[in-house]
């Protein structure tokens, strides 16, 4: 039964992630169906070559997005996720949207990939450290940090 298991994580881990964005030298290419060649290689040979090369990628497995950005930290538990125009007077809940996204993921490809371009504000309530916490971030301002130093 082990070796079931085994076998469905390297099929997944190699053969159905699916990539969707690589940067070099602050030239960012993403959301390609060019992306769709790479699911013929094994993962771990594409992942050993951006490495060598230092190349940052964005990949989709299981439905949440993960990246080589940074190192894996836990963000706090998130509660609510809304964007704003810049006259508040139109919001959007991204709360389930943003679930998808494992901390190291920047938030300019959030911000593209949800088509978040007409928002100017991000308000975030979570749970940390034993509290509820309420923060507001101008969009703009914090779009090349990743997900987990905002908090």
């Amino acid at each position: 039964m082990n070796y079931l298991i085994t076998l469905r994580e390297f099929v997944v881990n190699n053969f159905t992630i699916t990539l969707k964005s690589v940067e070099k030298n602050n030239y960012k290419f993403y959301n390609s169906y060019l992306f769709y060649l790479f699911k013929i290689i094994p993962f771990f040979l594409i992942k050993f070559l951006f490495t060598l090369t230092k190349i940052r990628y964005i990949y989709l497995v299981d439905n949440i997005y993960f990246s080589n950005y940074g190192d894996f930290r836990i963000t706090p538990v998130l509660l609510n996720v809304q964007v704003f125009n810049e006259t508040n007077d139109y919001k959007r809940d991204i709360t389930e949207n943003i679930k998808n996204y494992n901390g190291t993921v920047p938030l300019w490809y959030i911000t593209e990939n949800e088509k978040l371009n007409n928002f100017q504000r991000i308000q975030f309530k979570y749970f940390s450290k034993g509290k509820m916490e309420n923060k507001t971030f101008n969009l703009i301002e914090i779009n090349n940090k990743l997900l987990y130093e905002i908090f």
